[in-house]
């Protein structure tokens, strides 16, 4: 054993459970790229998808794109 498999928790449910956390950060995250590109007059359904399947370089690439807020 490795020295820090000692630490590693050996239950799958451990793992799926932070696998489902994941999942739902990135939908939350998603969900506001949607909502925030729906204000900016942008497409939202288009932002909403790039930034749930690429879940980082999506929501980096929404951060560049985006327009100023209206006024």
């Amino acid at each position: 054993m490795l020295p820090f498999q000692a630490a590693a928790p050996s239950s799958p449910t451990v793992f799926w459970l932070f696998l489902l956390g994941l999942y739902i950060a990135f939908f939350l995250v998603a969900l506001w790229v949607y909502q925030d590109a729906r204000i900016r007059g942008m497409r939202g359904p288009f932002w909403f998808a790039v930034a749930f399947a690429l879940p980082i370089f999506g929501f980096v690439a929404y951060l560049i794109f985006r327009r100023e807020r209206p006024t």
